[in-house]
């Protein structure tokens, strides 16, 4: 076990905090801000969570240190144990070797093999939800892009339907659940949430049922799908219900705040938008688009890039630390809180020059030099890693090329489009205007 040592550095601390809450009402009311500011402080800052040290990690070996170091260094932190009212022992927040054996499970169902037909129907669903778009409609962007993703993950992965008016209760309840994990994970108050009555316990608790019926009905709706029966296999009904759920909400959720900040950032940057409209019609013509149009769609792709980098859907991910370790130089206290943040890393100006702008091109590596490994992840890494990275860009390619070919998408008159850092980084609401091209 490493032991402290005059030799080893002092990470800088985080400025203010409250007696007892420490920057917890920070990290909960303003983290974007919080973020931003604690970046410059050092590679290893520290910050208090009540009256206990936490850490963020600015660097990007640092962090691949914490994710892909030595195993068992670190596991999972607080948010995704609070985390189990919802995914319950699934892979979303199971860890360990339960971690280990459910990723077994479903990586079939994620594998290479799999993809290129998971592809062709995601290239159908999105151009059937354009196509539905007609000119002159408002249509509300987080419901339209929550709606298309849950299908997306049920009829590839699930290899079934979502049942009608499902995707309208997830995208009305699952914002409800987030805040409450947050809060319970977080907040001054936490300890009490769950002991006294009250309207938000209420909400919650009644989300949270809304979610797991609408995950009940879709396993009853047809339990002899293929992939229901290989998840099915050697495990309890409940562990059932947690793995369709990791696989429903986990694989949804967070492509859907990525496609609306597709959308809200090419409206922002017409240019970028007319320069896709040209690939796709080079590329495409009048026909719809097809998985087999991925490898052309090099504009398109590096826009889905560029906008994982400024908006990751994940934007704060926690680690505790097994045993003391030693950290980049710094001692650090077995049981502590090691944080790491795409938003923050992605806007570090080390990595990404004029790290706020909107620059598709900065992903053409003989324009640019690419950015040092653990600098970009969208998909977090390491044994967490999200299994459905290339799914996820393969789909956001597709929805984005569909759209633009047919139609410009732009903010009503007046709307603020803002990010909401939540268990994603979606936009505030906002209602699009579907214009048709000619």
């Amino acid at each position: 076990m490493p032991v402290a040592t005059d030799a080893m550095l002092r990470a800088p601390r985080v400025p203010g905090g409250l007696p007892f809450v420490g920057h917890a009402v920070s990290l909960l009311k303003e983290p974007l801000a919080f973020l931003d500011a604690q970046r410059p402080l050092g590679e290893l800052v520290e910050f208090r969570i009540g009256r206990r040290p936490a850490y963020i990690v600015n660097h990007p070996e640092l962090v691949l240190a914490v994710l892909a170091g030595p195993a068992g260094r670190f596991t999972r932190g607080e948010i995704f144990a609070k985390a189990r009212p919802l995914f319950g022992q699934g892979v979303v927040v199971a860890d360990g070797i339960r971690h280990r054996d459910r990723r077994r499970a479903l990586q079939p169902l994620l594998s290479a093999v799999r993809l290129p037909g998971y592809l062709s129907t995601l290239a159908e669903l999105v151009s059937e939800r354009v196509a539905s778009w007609s000119d002159g409609q408002t249509v509300d962007l987080n419901a339209e892009m929550t709606d298309l993703t849950l299908n997306a993950v049920a009829a590839t992965i699930l290899g079934h339907p979502l049942p009608p008016r499902s995707a309208e209760t997830v995208h009305r309840a699952l914002p409800i659940v987030v805040s409450g994990l947050a809060r319970r994970a977080y907040g001054p108050a936490a300890a009490l949430l769950d002991r006294l009555p009250g309207r938000e316990r209420a909400q919650y608790r009644a989300a949270l049922a809304d979610i797991h019926r609408v995950v009940d009905a879709l396993i009853t709706a047809d339990e002899s799908s293929p992939a229901l029966r290989q998840l099915a296999g050697g495990v309890d009904v409940d562990q059932l219900h947690d793995d369709v759920t990791s696989l429903l909400i986990g694989g949804s959720h967070t492509t859907a705040a990525a496609a609306a900040w597709i959308f809200i950032l090419l409206s922002r940057y017409p240019q970028v938008r007319s320069r896709i409209k040209r690939e796709t019609g080079e590329v495409l013509g009048s026909r719809p688009v097809t998985s087999a149009d991925l490898p052309n769609l090099v504009l398109t792709r590096r826009v889905v890039q560029e906008t994982l980098r400024l908006f990751p859907p994940v934007w704060l991910f926690p680690r505790r630390a097994v045993s003391a370790c030693d950290l980049g130089g710094h001692h650090v206290e077995a049981g502590t809180q090691v944080f790491y943040s795409p938003y923050s890393l992605h806007r570090d100006p080390r990595w990404f020059p004029r790290a706020t702008s909107f620059d598709p091109d900065r992903w053409d590596p003989e324009r640019h030099p690419q950015p040092p490994r653990g600098a970009y992840l969208p998909f977090a890494a390491g044994v967490h890693g999200c299994p459905g990275g290339d799914f996820a860009l393969g789909e956001l390619t597709l929805l984005a090329a569909a759209a633009t070919a047919r139609c410009r998408l732009d903010p009503v008159l007046g709307s603020r489009t803002t990010p909401v850092p939540a268990a994603t980084l979606g936009p505030g609401p906002v209602k699009m205007i579907v214009n048709a091209h000619p």
